[in-house]
């Protein structure tokens, strides 16, 4: 049994990954950032509005 930093070293493939493989998996990484970014957007402006109306003081009282 292996130990110390060759257990990493024995689950390395020495195969090629094949191009679809490559693609697929960037494709996955891009789609997850698109999507953050749409939900960053989105929220941002809510999120601060909250923020705004949360520290307005009531005057009226």
């Amino acid at each position: 049994m292996s130990s110390g930093n060759t257990v990493f070293k024995d689950l390395e493939s020495t195969e090629e990954v094949p191009a679809y493989l490559k693609r697929a998996l960037v494709s996955e990484v891009n789609t997850i950032r698109d999507t953050m970014h749409v939900v960053e957007h989105f929220t941002e402006h809510f999120i601060n509005t909250l923020i705004v109306s949360l520290s307005i003081e009531d005057t009226d009282l």
